[in-house]
């Protein structure tokens, strides 16, 4: 009786702490699946940004394109419309 009783009793201290080893390890992974989605939002977000910024780029070269072709204009790169107060120094 005595020996099945301390068999039990040390079953169950291995049982728990296993049990407790595992909840630990899930509780690590979820919260890393949390800041895994945190990340994956903020990246989606910037891509999104990015895309709108694409998409404006694509429509601005596509007007461009139509001036130049339609009404023979000419886009100028050389306009400068403000300066930095070190580059007026030099």
């Amino acid at each position: 009786m005595k020996k099945t009783f301390i068999f039990v009793f040390f079953t169950i201290i291995v049982i728990w702490l296993i049990h407790g080893s595992l909840l630990i390890r899930i509780s690590k992974l979820e919260q890393s699946i949390t800041k895994d989605k945190k990340e994956l939002e903020n990246v989606e977000k910037e891509l999104n940004k990015k895309i709108i910024e694409y998409d404006t780029k694509i429509d601005l070269d596509k007007i461009g394109k139509e001036m130049r072709i339609k009404k023979n204009m000419e886009i100028s790169n050389k306009i400068n419309f403000f300066q930095i107060d070190s580059q007026k120094n030099k």
